[in-house]
């Protein structure tokens, strides 16, 4: 685990990083635009990874909430979308503060997590070019999102045992 703030290649910076209840999600989304979630898919210790076709680099499946949509509903919406994983059960992990550019603002995403027993079959789409299964304690390489990689990396050890 890296000490925060850590920035990516494009000079977004993850600020902040807070294990709270779902409930509390609920009131910082009173207070705040939450406007996207991320989805930590974990099989045997290892995480998985999608290469972004736009951004053209390995990160966690998620995106950006529609109009009514809760945060959880993001979360299982994006992952179906970007994966092809539907039918899982989803818990809420945390939220990541963000300070990020073009255009410059700070942004808040709720974090979920899934442990899998058996290796789902992903579906390559236009948003998800390829799939792989990263294990945390593997350096994070220039290909992928640092921002994402850590992400990944806490919750795991936080869901460990």
């Amino acid at each position: 685990m890296v000490e925060l703030p850590i920035c990516d290649r494009a000079g977004n910076t993850l600020i902040e990083f807070r294990f709270v209840t779902e409930e509390e999600l609920g009131r910082l989304v009173k207070r705040v635009v939450v406007p996207a979630s991320l989805v930590v898919v974990i099989h045997a210790e290892a995480v998985l990874m999608m290469f972004d076709s736009r951004r053209r680099q390995w990160e966690l499946p998620g995106g950006m909430r529609e109009t009514g949509e809760s945060p959880r509903e993001a979360a299982v919406r994006e992952l179906g979308e970007e994966t092809g994983v539907h039918g899982v059960d989803l818990s809420f992990a945390a939220v990541a503060e963000f300070d990020l550019t073009k255009p410059g603002r700070r942004e808040f995403l709720a974090v979920y997590r899934v442990r899998l027993q058996v290796v789902p079959r992903l579906t390559v789409n236009d948003e998800a070019l390829d799939f792989r299964w990263w294990p945390p304690s593997e350096p994070v390489s220039e290909e992928m999102s640092p921002l994402d990689a850590e992400i990944a990396r806490r919750v795991v050890r936080s869901s460990a045992g």
